[in-house]
């Protein structure tokens, strides 16, 4: 399901079918009928948006890993390589680095051109772009970096009539500048609160439907998705679990 929904979605950005960071509806929509047919669900236009966002969070965790020190790029495998020291210090302090790091990632080529309209397919350039979507950037930001180009602009200038009018002039671009970024930062902040609060149910369909254990039919895995819709609690922790022990809840829900 993944490969085609994100097969789809590089043809329609090749096309030019993503003329910003949106797709066009008649890309969505193609999307939604191909899984729908295929898979013989029911597929859904919010379903494919928010699978989108989730494809650009993983995205925007590799280019975040690809742009700190001690992790190499093997373009053949489409793989970040990195020492075990570095591997164990990096899924200490990130857990979600864990799945990009030394295997290979599945459909890159497929995400450059779903997530980065500008980038070249097999190739990698960290751009602004990239940096926006990068939440660990938030801390380093120099917040105060504006203050201390106002105090050096206010003991350089004079006190005549026209250096006040220059004070008054930088002040007011610098103004500018921070109500821009604390304007970003806002964006942020509401992009992750929607992403937090995001309805979960289409993932949880996804997870359920793509299991493949001998003995359990559609039938029985939608049974079992229709249970779990209905018990947020167990839903979640099914999630999380892996899918080793997800075949053995299967196979005790089964039992009764």
């Amino acid at each position: 399901m993944e490969h085609l929904f994100l097969e789809i979605l590089a043809e329609e950005a090749q096309k030019g079918n993503k003329p910003s960071n949106t797709f066009k509806a008649v890309s969505i929509n193609r999307v939604v009928e191909a899984i729908s047919e295929k898979f013989q669900v029911q597929c859904n236009a919010k379903y494919v948006e928010n699978h989108l966002r989730t494809v650009k969070k993983h995205w925007q965790i590799i280019c975040t890993i690809r742009g700190e020190s001690g992790f190499g790029w093997d373009d053949n495998m489409k793989m970040i390589t990195c020492d075990r020291a570095t591997y164990d210090a990096a899924v200490m302090a990130h857990k979600k680095y864990e799945p990009f790091l030394n295997k290979s990632i599945d459909h890159y080529d497929e995400m450059a051109l779903v997530v980065e309209k500008d980038m070249a397919t097999g190739s990698f350039a960290r751009t602004f772009a990239d940096i926006d979507l990068d939440d660990d950037n938030i801390d380093s930001v120099p917040i105060n970096c504006e203050n201390e180009a106002t105090k050096e602009v206010r003991t350089n200038v004079s006190s005549s009539g026209t250096s006040k009018r220059k004070r008054k002039k930088v002040q007011e671009s610098v103004d500018d500048e921070q109500i821009k970024f604390v304007g970003e930062q806002l964006g942020k902040i509401a992009n992750a609160l929607e992403q937090f609060s995001a309805d979960k149910t289409p993932h949880l369909y996804e997870e359920v439907m793509s299991i493949e254990v001998e003995g359990f039919d559609d039938d029985f895995l939608c049974s079992v998705f229709d249970y779990l819709v209905s018990h947020e609690s167990e839903a979640k922790a099914f999630l999380v679990i892996s899918k080793k022990h997800r075949k053995i809840w299967l196979q005790k829900f089964s039992q009764g």
